[in-house]
């Protein structure tokens, strides 16, 4: 009987055992086949890729950023541009795996689409080499370099979109590398305590300091009936808290065009209190604020960690994009581009086109908007941001015979100098470019640094037509 019993358990035992293999391997190829076959520093992938002609990577000119080059019967990664794109294309090495557009389109610059399949057969029978598919991406040459030439020996990004269809224009990040280097510089990319790896533009995290006011406002004007006009004295005592405007100097009289345009932080911070927890937790997650973003390329969700309805001190510090929030330049590039879209957001995108290696088209990314604030407190806040470049604190922004709408920010910096912020569009009757530039680390206010370089991209924009 004992025999027998032990039987019955060895046999239970061997069963689940199975039943434990079946569950792991069903889940592994239901839940983790794809993450694994797309990992970088797959073998398989790579042994595969050998066989590949890479597709090209274009600017949306046709300006060659990335292609494949043939030496000695072996294929490399070429980067023409050398560290001019590199955080937005990134690379492609068998060492260090994949990046960017490279990482994130690497099947379709592989060619491993329903049509690739068909032409791999193809080239499998004939002996060639199988052609990867090209890609074009929304980014303007000469807008790039640009935003590059400006933004040089400095630290932090400039992003430029087309305001309408959330086409990016420029994308740069600073400290940035050279991809054709990897092997050389890799470790010290990797010690560098700037993280010159990183993309500031779409993963970089920072303290919107006064360019959040926009924000703000378009929630004091949903509300009406916020009493907006104020005295300003430099200071105002918040639930035991004392907070100063830039330098202690009081603005005197003011009302909401005027709170914005000089950058009131008294007034803001009271205007934050009198909304209340409700209005700015939700005009913050309606501008997407702990949110993913819809788009093609990858982009750090911003921060927005007030789980607990917010103290009045919480709601000041939120009023003056300081405290907990966290967001990226372009995210805020995307607020710009909402206030001069009429009030709606649209969805980033850097791909304009993929095509076979022939040139047939065989995606091509659309154009989407989600309405956030209405038309008539967009072109209200578009206005008001006018006055801040012509009146205000963001006049290092004016150009002569170009409207130009703008918010300035400087962010304190709990570990160093206090951050330079500027967003801007631009002409403001009809909108071409939204901008953010953040210096980090500049330790000087946004309307002395920042303005003038979205000023230069701007005038770079219209004079070249980039859109044409």
């Amino acid at each position: 009987m004992s025999s027998h019993r032990k039987t019955i358990h060895l046999i239970i035992f061997t069963c689940m055992l199975f039943l434990s293999l079946i569950v792991y391997l069903t889940y592994f190829q239901a839940f983790r086949a794809q993450t694994i076959v797309n990992n970088t520093y797959n073998k398989r992938l790579w042994q595969r890729e050998e066989q590949t002609l890479r597709g090209n990577i274009y600017d949306r000119n046709g300006v060659v950023l990335a292609e494949s080059v043939i030496e000695n019967d072996v294929i490399y990664r070429k980067y023409p541009q050398n560290r001019l794109y590199s955080h937005i294309v990134g690379y492609s090495h068998r060492q260090y795996g994949r990046s960017g557009i490279e990482a994130q389109y690497n099947n379709d610059l592989l060619g491993y689409n329903s049509e690739g399949v068909i032409d791999k057969i193809r080239d499998t029978i004939t002996g060639d080499r199988h052609k990867g598919n090209h890609i074009y991406l929304t980014l303007n040459h000469s807008l790039q370099q640009k935003a590059e030439e400006l933004l040089r020996w400095k630290v932090g990004s400039i992003v430029a979109l087309e305001p309408s269809t959330g086409e990016v224009l420029a994308l740069v990040s600073k400290p940035d590398f050279n991809p054709n280097n990897l092997v050389e510089e890799w470790t010290g990319l990797v010690d560098d305590p700037l993280s010159p790896l990183l993309n500031r533009g779409t993963s970089g995290l920072y303290p919107p300091g006064s360019t959040y006011k926009v924000i703000i406002t378009t929630a004091v004007l949903e509300d009406g009936n916020i009493d907006t006009n104020y005295v300003c004295e430099g200071s105002i005592n918040i639930d035991g808290y004392n907070l100063t405007d830039l330098g202690g100097r009081g603005h005197g009289p003011l009302e909401l065009w005027g709170s914005l345009m000089v950058s009131c932080n008294t007034n803001y911070a009271r205007m934050a209190v009198e909304l209340g927890d409700d209005r700015i937790r939700g005009i913050s997650k309606r501008f997407k604020l702990e949110e993913d973003i819809n788009s093609d390329f990858n982009i750090q969700k911003s921060r927005f960690p007030y789980t607990k309805e917010m103290t009045k001190t919480e709601l000041a510090a939120v009023a003056i994009g300081q405290g907990r929030l966290l967001v990226t330049p372009i995210h805020m590039a995307l607020v710009a581009s909402t206030i001069a879209n009429d009030g709606y957001m649209p969805s980033p995108r850097i791909i304009k086109e993929i095509t076979t290696s022939e040139g047939r088209i065989i995606k091509e990314i659309s154009t989407n908007q989600e309405s956030i604030i209405s038309e008539e407190d967009a072109n209200t806040v578009k206005l008001m941001m006018k006055a801040v470049v012509e009146d205000g604190t963001g006049k290092n922004a004016e150009i002569a015979g170009i409207s130009v709408a703008g918010k300035t920010g400087t962010a304190e910096n709990p570990q160093g100098k206090n951050h330079a912020w500027f967003i801007a569009f631009a002409p403001v009757e009809e909108p071409k470019i939204a901008i953010a530039v953040l210096l980090e680390n500049e330790g000087v206010t946004g309307g002395a640094v920042a303005a003038p370089i979205a000023r230069d991209m701007i005038i770079e924009a219209l004079k070249r037509g980039v859109l044409d």
